[in-house]
């Protein structure tokens, strides 16, 4: 049998071309006898990578479904299909999983579709057609038979996660071994409920259970990477490391405690639920630090009460508050965020204090978060809302991605609109990078050199940013405040000028103070780290 496996990297959601959900299927198979193939397709412009998929014929050929991605995979499916009829095609992921039988429907070159987790479902159904057996007896397994669609019972979530071989890391080879980080899933499930989400963990489940691997499998998966490629920079792709309670807690404190034991000398990102932290996790927090952690994510997303519960969190604003105090005790942890300015739902008033909330807590140096819509996906608790209310405007097409609705404000639509136009200057996105890669630096040399003569120059460049991030801050508070209250006069030309401006001149300045020190440092004969 001969297998491909095809990802489709044009507009994905994430900065990493690591997909687990097909290096874990990948990995599964071959510890099953079967050989597969990954190939990455940059877009349908990708003549280069498509030709190499069309080059010979492949028994089963996979692709793994986003919201944003399903155009170019529909095209490529129907690409492969024209040039080999006999070919299976199948899709897994999230949209492929709710959208099953639409797209069996709808899009004759998709042959079946994996829901849900694949490695189990996958597996049987190559067996399936390599055996020329029905694929009836296949759970999870949605398909088209020669009458009808068919939808087979979900499959039971697979119960021990330690049983999984670990995911391979072809597509890490295909870029030299080189990339930003490599992505460790340590937990699947999610005990969240938020409205918005996308992803199959946060829907109601009949079967659905947070499980998590254990400390002593997830830190031998970490340290075989590290041994054998010399890599040192991990993301926890976990919907939330900590939980659940203090159970979790208590795992993720086992897993920093056996990074530290093993002396793997690693850096790591993770994401975190902000009603989970209590200033008693102090300890943790610092083991966790200790092990490699150096960056958060956290989903506040609304500024008030009124905004989170319509969101459907389960924080609240003391909450988000109090994660975020704690936090500031902890200056080597970057805080990244999920943060929706505008929603269906907003109103006027809640702008303002989703402003207020950004510059009040210290943490609103990344101007984005001031002009975040929520894009509104199938099978959220969001969507049946608008339905129910009749705020979708237009029938909903696989291929859009996301639903286009009415606000339930016009104030807030017409600032909307004004700031996805700010939303196009590509210093917007280009700082939050930046300022990640400079926090980064600072938080490695300093954990590098803690007991050198140059500690107190490091720290002196650390104030300096800090200063620049409060200017910074500042700035990205009055400026929308000037949208808030002005939104019917607003020159967008003018306001794009003074945005790029403003960021490019201060990323010129931090960027020049970091390169002089790093150019000072060389010549004194210490060695820089690497911030990716």
């Amino acid at each position: 049998m001969k297998i491909l496996f095809i990802v489709i990297l044009g507009g994905d959601l994430v900065r990493s071309t690591e997909h687990l959900g097909v290096a874990y299927i990948s990995a599964y198979l071959k510890q099953k006898g079967y050989s597969c193939k990954i190939i990455e397709v940059y877009g349908m412009n990708d003549t280069q990578h498509i030709d190499e998929v069309l080059s010979e014929k492949y028994d089963i050929v996979g692709f793994t479904t986003t919201c944003v991605n399903m155009k170019p995979i529909l095209d490529m499916a129907k690409i492969v299909k024209d040039a080999y009829e006999d070919s299976h095609i199948t899709l897994g992921g999230h949209m492929a999983t709710f959208w099953d039988k639409a797209i069996l429907e709808r899009y004759p070159q998709v042959d079946s579709i994996v829901r849900g987790e694949g490695e189990i479902t996958t597996y049987e159904l190559v067996e399936a057609i390599e055996e020329h057996k029905s694929f009836g007896e296949i759970d999870g397994l949605s398909y088209r038979d020669s009458v009808q669609i068919c939808q087979n019972p979900d499959r039971a979530l697979i119960e021990n996660l330690d049983d999984l071989p670990f995911p391979v890391r072809d597509q890490f080879a295909l870029h030299d071994n080189r990339a930003q980080y490599l992505r460790i899933c340590s937990s699947r499930g999610c005990l969240g409920k938020c409205g918005f989400c996308s992803s199959f963990v946060g829907r109601e489940q009949k079967d659905f259970r947070w499980r998590g691997r254990s400390p002593k499998n997830v830190v031998d998966e970490i340290e075989q990477l590290v041994k054998k490629y010399d890599f040192h920079t991990f993301d926890f792709i976990d919907s939330t490391f900590e939980d659940p309670g203090q159970e979790g807690k208590e795992r993720i404190g086992q897993i920093a405690q056996e990074l530290i034991d093993r002396k793997l000398n690693i850096f790591y990102n993770c994401c975190f639920r902000a009603e989970n932290w209590r200033d008693e996790d102090r300890e943790l927090l610092q083991l966790l630090v200790d092990s490699g952690l150096e960056k958060v994510n956290i989903g506040f997303e609304a500024g008030n009460d009124r905004g989170l519960r319509l969101l459907c969190k389960r924080a609240r604003s003391k909450d988000n508050d109090r994660v975020i105090r704690i936090l500031a005790d902890f200056p080597d942890i970057y805080i990244t965020f999920g943060f929706i300015m505008f929603h269906p739902d907003s109103i006027y008033e809640d702008l303002k204090d989703n402003a207020d909330f950004l510059y009040n807590t210290g943490i609103g140096q990344v101007i984005r978060h001031y002009f975040w819509k929520l894009e509104v996906y199938p099978s959220t608790i969001i969507e049946k809302r608008l339905i129910v209310s009749k705020r979708i405007t237009a029938d909903y097409d696989i291929c859009d991605g996301m639903y286009e609705y009415e606000f339930l404000d016009e104030r807030v639509r017409k600032i909307s609109d004004i700031c996805q136009e700010l939303l196009k200057v590509q210093e917007v996105w280009d700082f939050e990078i930046f300022d990640i890669l400079v926090h980064t630096f600072i938080s490695r040399m300093k954990k590098k050199y803690k007991d050198s003569e140059v500690l107190g120059e490091i720290e002196e460049f650390a104030g300096f940013v800090k200063e620049e991030r409060k200017k910074m801050a500042k700035f990205n508070h009055d400026f929308f405040m000037d949208i808030y209250e002005n939104y019917e006069t607003i020159d967008v030309f003018a306001k794009q000028k003074l945005l790029r401006d403003f960021i490019k001149g201060k990323m010129d300045e931090i960027g020049n103070k970091e390169y002089r020190l790093g150019r000072d440092f060389i010549r004194r004969g210490y060695e820089l780290v690497k911030s990716s």
